[in-house]
């Protein structure tokens, strides 16, 4: 890291010709994002460097020469923009070396480590009324003049910074929903340097990237904290789990109150860029089962649902009755891969709320997985 010795980086930049003015600056910089835990990234360059990408490859990604990414549709609903390599190793160092040690605000509980679905949904727990908002479009109504700002504040130069937002977003995938929004992404100052003007599309974030999520949470940042200090005394808890935002409160309420609290946050969201999912929007009452990210909330511990419960049972028995390829195409899905990982992952998510119940169908996958890998 540059701030470990100072001198020695100037001494050295000094025997490379370079001058002392542009030295000291790169000094600044460095301590004002590596007092933060965080990489420094003076130029381009210097990132090709760290990351061992080739700097021309980046600099195609920047003036959006290249478009290193692989599409596919997750089962016909989701749009999933995968990074081919090298762009996906580089991102990933973004993500080791720079965006896991932001922190994002208390209430947001995805793409964070140490935090997950069970710790989100059991900030609900006892609760007599809950409502649930969805965002549409999360990660598409994200443009790189967010993602800009989102870098400079950390202490990034401004080149840098739009040269990282450019190789975390992607062209002509965006969807901006409401003038508001269109307002809140224009009102950046944001420009675009004259190597870079021949560069065609707004970039937005794409879904599948290493980086997105992380970037997601600190564009939220400011939402997240103006939505929890509107509620902050009344007794109503605010989760957010990307772009699933859930209230909930044991406290005397009314669908009048709920109605006003979903305006509050349609208010703040559409200030930030965001437009709510009104087909998704619930308002539950006391009485009514409570579901929070798929787990049970109505009582004094978290539980799974009878049908998420039967669904996974009846996916063990499947692959090992049939074989994991034919329950695979069974369930629809086009890669025994793709059905494997889903399979694992809600094991995995049961694990975390239940893992005695989950414990030997843990062991039945994995003798289903050593079948497959035998044959």
């Amino acid at each position: 890291m540059i701030t470990d010795s100072p001198h020695l980086y100037v001494r050295n930049g000094l025997a490379a010709g370079l001058p002392i003015e542009l030295l000291d600056l790169f000094v600044r910089r460095a301590q004002a994002t590596e007092q933060q835990g965080i990489r420094a990234v003076l130029t381009l360059k210097h990132l090709a460097h760290q990351t061992g990408a080739d700097h021309r490859y980046l600099r195609d990604i920047v003036g959006r020469e290249i478009d290193p990414y692989t599409e596919f549709e997750l089962r016909g609903k989701r749009r999933i923009s995968s990074p081919r390599a090298p762009l996906l190793a580089v991102q990933k160092w973004m993500l080791t070396h720079i965006l896991n040690h932001v922190p994002c605000h208390p209430s947001s509980f995805a793409y964070e480590r140490q935090k997950s679905v069970a710790q989100c949904a059991r900030r609900h727990l006892g609760a007599n009324w809950l409502v649930k908002l969805d965002m549409h479009d999360f990660f598409a109504s994200i443009d790189e003049r967010q993602i800009f700002h989102v870098f400079s504040e950390l202490g990034f130069g401004r080149l840098v910074s739009f040269e990282l937002a450019r190789l975390c977003t992607r062209p002509g995938i965006g969807a901006r929903h409401s003038v508001a929004a269109e307002k809140a992404a224009s009102s950046a100052d944001y420009t675009v340097i004259d190597k870079y003007q021949t560069a065609v599309g707004l970039g937005f974030l794409p879904q599948g990237s290493p980086t997105s999520g992380a970037l997601a949470n600190l564009v939220m940042r400011d939402a997240d904290m103006q939505i929890a200090e509107a509620v902050a005394g009344t007794g109503i808890v605010y989760t957010r789990y990307a772009d699933d935002i859930a209230f909930s409160t044991s406290r005397k309420f009314s669908r009048r109150e709920a109605s006003e609290l979903i305006r509050m946050t349609d208010h703040i969201l559409g200030r930030s860029g965001f437009l709510r999912h009104n087909k998704k929007t619930q308002v539950i009452p006391p009485g009514a089962r409570k579901i929070v990210l798929g787990l049970l909330v109505d009582g004094d511990r978290l539980r799974i649902p009878v049908d998420a419960r039967n669904r996974i049972i009846n996916d063990i028995w499947g692959a090992e009755r049939f074989g994991l390829p034919a329950h695979a195409r069974h369930r629809g899905f086009s890669s025994t891969i793709s059905f494997g990982e889903r399979l694992a992952g809600m094991l995995a998510y049961c694990h975390d709320v239940d893992p005695k119940w989950t414990a030997p169908l843990w062991r039945r996958w994995a003798k289903i997985l050593s079948d497959y890998e035998i044959r």
